[in-house]
């Protein structure tokens, strides 16, 4: 009986940290549904205020003059930053076409940063973004409200991708565009 519990607790334990290996822990029942995603926006190219936000040619996350694209490759968590941009009360930061390598693509945290020279930037906090992962043109979007003194640029970087900062895993994004105007 000892023998058949020590056997049990090792495959529990074998299973628990494949899972966690893997980012591939799922839990579902029969009456599960598919919830509506808080981040589900329908892409509007004529919104007041937007503008595709461009990403290094190089891909190496260094702000460059010239040369910028409009998606992100090869992006894993903190390892790269986007261009600043000049704003300092609203941003609207928008994803379409997410797609995930390493693994399956379910979320991806998109922190937002207010850039303030000669000192320490401020976390504007996180937003997870899950709707662009859903087909080719779905685009998720988030939203910050807020106005730090000392500082009028604002950037943002990847922190996690399906809620792990530590992953091997890497997101491309088809386009990536930024709205400083709430009114629209």
């Amino acid at each position: 009986m000892r023998e058949l519990k020590n056997q049990l607790r090792a495959g529990l334990i074998a299973a628990v940290t494949a899972a966690a290996l893997t980012g591939t822990v799922t839990v579902a029942s029969a009456g599960d549904t598919a919830p509506v995603s808080e981040d589900a926006h329908t892409f509007n190219p004529n919104e007041e205020g937007l503008f595709e936000l461009q990403a290094p040619a190089d891909n190496s996350g260094r702000v460059q003059v010239r040369n910028f694209t409009s998606e992100l490759t090869g992006w894993a968590p903190g390892s790269k930053e986007s261009r600043h941009w000049a704003d300092n009360d609203y941003t609207e930061i928008q994803f379409t076409t997410c797609e995930m390598f390493g693994a399956t693509g379910r979320s991806v945290g998109v922190k937002l940063w207010q850039a303030i020279p000669f000192s320490r930037d401020k976390d504007m906090g996180t937003k997870t973004f899950t709707n662009c992962f859903k087909g080719d043109g779905k685009t998720s979007k988030g939203e910050w409200s807020a106005h730090y003194d000392g500082g009028d640029n604002r950037y943002f970087t990847i922190p996690e991708l399906n809620g792990a900062d530590y992953t091997h895993a890497q997101i491309n994004v088809k386009k990536v565009y930024v709205d400083t105007t709430k009114a629209d």
